[in-house]
């Protein structure tokens, strides 16, 4: 008999009665190995080629490995007394007809019986079942979820919200009751005003701790974790494979790791090296035409992504045999109306394909994903922001290039990239394709800083408690806060950027207030132009490090844009015709119209989802308290910038309604119903409330697929 496992798993029958018989029998003697458990998803994968006679063995032998998830309550006829009592063992307590698999138990059993945990784990492990077995248990009062990107916020808020003994909170507006999951990013959780005492807390994609990791928002995790963590509420820790994690955190809040390669899926990779650009691109698409199961093809960038995905769509129209029929999605009418008739974006989809990255609306994104996973799209063109930020899942990964941004990826971007191929119980087997070299295997230790303090940000460290500050960063931590007055320090913290950015910031100000004051005074509504770039010059000078007059004039010319344009349609209508008037430089120079048309639309929607969305006016409300400060000591009157700030990051939308943005309503079809909303209505409950029982009356003016997704809040 073959037990050369690669030959065993490139079969695609087994119904031959003594092979199969054979080979069960082998995996008997490794069912705690790997090897048993690659060849029992494999037999999954193939089930309905395998001997029927012998389809009770394997049945035995899927239980023996743990993976109760697979297994199915007609087959308990199948297993023996022993089994059955075995199985029963792994059912959900509080989610019905569920099961865990061996390692996900061990867990459950932990959390039950009230440990702190780290889990260590592929992505295909099934992390998510856990928190949402804490959830259903009821058990605690106020429960906190800390995901790192708001399309996580509404993945996981979609799987709570039926959970109706809980108000489901995943922005800072709404309001404490009772009985809490706050689903928040860490800069919600440090904003929010009125939080209870956590009861459970949960950290998702908990390597992003690590001061190792390079990551822009690592102080404000740290920040936010350390303050929930200071009641030493029963917390979860989750990150896909690690090595370890620092012994001293594990001490200091009493937590285990738990690290496990455990995994219900097969992953098999292919290297392909061509050097040819052409080559490497002529090669993908003949693949991805070749695979009649979904496919993800990761690329470093946004702009990559784009470029890659309408390369191939125009491969495809160059083979006239791979057109197949025009694929159309209730999105494209919303594109037409609301961003532009020539966005390319249209045709892609139309040929089955999509494109996700963080730059574009999050309605837009999610919208692709549920195409995707609907099998209307076929492919799926990807940045980082899908393989960090949503839990989707493909039968092919490709890996186009193997890079981050401008730096090489390391093992564990592509072990994270690589786990997306494959998803229990719909694609047994992922396959992998990475155009170059695998990155050789580091070891990852999640530091963490605020506990360490080696890698430790000043804004961190002033953020710690007297007696938590090691004696080597004491006189670090007196130098940074030397001759700044206490209720200044104490801004600083709160602001959670860069302490030596905002020390400059205060001492420019302080040394010009008489000159600055009539820039910096807007009184509390929208600012005249001059005053919002030189507010914004400041804020990114001392702030980002951003120096460029002609950066902060674009900046505040688009912020104010968005505040005053009745639509986004007509923002990138401009600025297309900026961009066509500052690419003319003669009467006979030749301009792509196309794009000139897609490069504005790029740079619009980037601009209102990352810099209008939250860089702005996280910027504004820094500087905003430390002119305060200033001109208070001086007598003179301060501004408030809060309420530009917030018409800028929500579109202008009625601050009532603005967790329907959160929750994957368009902008556009918050502001059509804002009119039908009665006055007195100011709570989520109500609001929603009203949406659902009068919905036909609010949704009239609506188009299709803005109806659909207001109907899914």
């Amino acid at each position: 008999m073959c037990t050369n496992i690669d030959d065993i798993l490139q079969k695609k029958s087994l119904e031959v009665f003594e092979e199969s018989f054979d080979i069960a029998k082998y995996v008997s003697s490794v069912v705690d190995k790997e090897e048993g458990r690659k060849i029992i998803i494999h037999v999954l994968d193939i089930w309905n080629n395998v001997h029927e006679e012998t389809k009770s063995i394997w049945r035995n032998l899927i239980e023996r490995a743990g993976f109760y998830p697979y297994l199915h309550d007609n087959d308990n006829g199948a297993l023996g007394v022993q089994a059955n009592i075995r199985r029963q063992w792994y059912k959900s307590d509080h989610l019905p007809h569920i099961y865990f698999h061996a390692k996900q138990k061990v867990i459950e059993r932990k959390i039950e019986a009230g440990q702190n945990i780290a889990v260590s784990a592929p992505t295909s492990f099934g992390k998510s079942l856990l928190i949402e077995e804490v959830v259903a248990s009821e058990k605690f009062n106020n429960i906190l979820i800390i995901q790192p990107t708001l399309a996580l916020i509404d993945e996981t808020r979609r799987k709570m919200k039926k959970y109706e003994n809980y108000n489901v909170v995943v922005n800072t507006l709404q309001q404490p009751k009772n009985r809490n999951i706050f689903i928040l990013t860490a800069e919600r959780v440090l904003e929010y005003k009125n939080m209870p005492s956590i009861d459970f807390f949960i950290v998702d994609e908990f390597y992003k701790v690590s001061g190792r990791r390079n990551d822009e928002r690592v102080s404000v995790l740290n920040i936010a974790i350390h303050n929930i963590l200071f009641k030493r509420p029963q917390s979860l820790f989750l990150t896909p494979s690690v090595d370890s994690l620092s012994a001293e955190f594990m001490e200091k809040y009493e937590v285990s790791f738990f690290k496990t390669e455990y995994s219900l899926v097969n992953t098999n990779v292919h290297e392909i090296r061509l050097k040819k650009a052409e080559e490497r691109r002529n090669k993908l698409f003949e693949m991805l035409c070749s695979k009649k199961e979904p496919s993800l093809v990761y690329t470093p960038s946004p702009n990559k992504a784009y470029k890659l995905a309408n390369e191939y769509r125009s491969y495809l129209l160059s083979n006239s045999d791979l057109v197949s029929n025009r694929i159309d999605v209730p999105l494209v009418e919303w594109i037409d109306k609301n961003v532009s008739e020539e966005w390319r974006l249209k045709d892609l989809l139309a040929s089955g394909i999509g494109v996700h990255n963080g730059e574009l609306p999050r309605h837009i994104v999610t919208s692709q994903l549920d195409y995707f996973e609907q099998g209307l799209l076929n492919t799926l063109f990807v940045t980082t922001s899908l393989i960090e930020g949503v839990n989707t899942a493909a039968k092919n990964m490709y890996i186009f290039e193997t890079k981050k941004a401008k730096k090489p990826i390391d093992f564990f971007d592509y072990a994270n990239i690589r786990g997306r191929a494959g998803r229990m119980n719909r694609y047994f087997t992922g396959e992998v394709y990475i155009f170059g070299k695998i990155p050789e295997k580091e070891e990852f230790q999640i530091d963490v800083p605020f506990v360490e303090q080696e890698l430790i940000s000043d804004e961190v460290l002033v953020n710690l408690l007297d007696g938590e500050v090691k004696e080597e960063n004491k006189l670090r931590l007196t130098e940074i806060i030397e001759n700044i007055p206490k209720e200044l320090i104490d801004i600083f913290k709160r602001n959670t950027v860069t302490i030596e950015g905002q020390k400059k910031l205060y001492r420019y100000i302080e040394e010009n207030y008489v000159k600055l004051h009539p820039l910096l005074y807007w009184g509390q509504g929208i600012p005249k132009y001059e005053s919002l770039t030189r507010t914004l010059h400041l804020a990114y000078k001392f702030l980002e490090g951003k120096d460029s007059e002609r950066y902060v004039n674009k900046m505040a010319t688009l912020s104010l844009k968005t505040v005053n344009s009745p639509s986004m349609k007509n923002i990138i209508s401009e600025q297309v015709e900026y961009s066509k008037k500052s690419h003319s430089t003669g009467e006979n120079m030749e301009i792509n119209k196309d794009e000139i048309v897609e490069k504005a639309i790029g740079e619009i929607l980037s601009f209102i989802r990352k810099d209008a969305g939250y860089k702005i006016p996280k910027l504004l409300n820094v500087i905003e308290s430390i002119q305060q400060y200033v001109f208070r000591q001086h007598g003179f009157p301060t501004s408030d910038y809060s309420y530009f700030a917030s018409r800028l990051e929500n579109e202008m939308v009625d601050e009532r309604l603005r967790m329907l943005i959160d929750f994957g309503v368009p902008v556009s079809a918050v502001r059509t119903i804002s009119g039908s909303i009665p006055v007195g209505l100011e709570t989520e409950e109500g609001i929603l409330r009203y949406i659902r029982r009068n919905f036909k009356k609010v949704s009239k003016d609506l188009i299709a697929y803005e109806r659909i997704l207001l109907s899914e809040v």
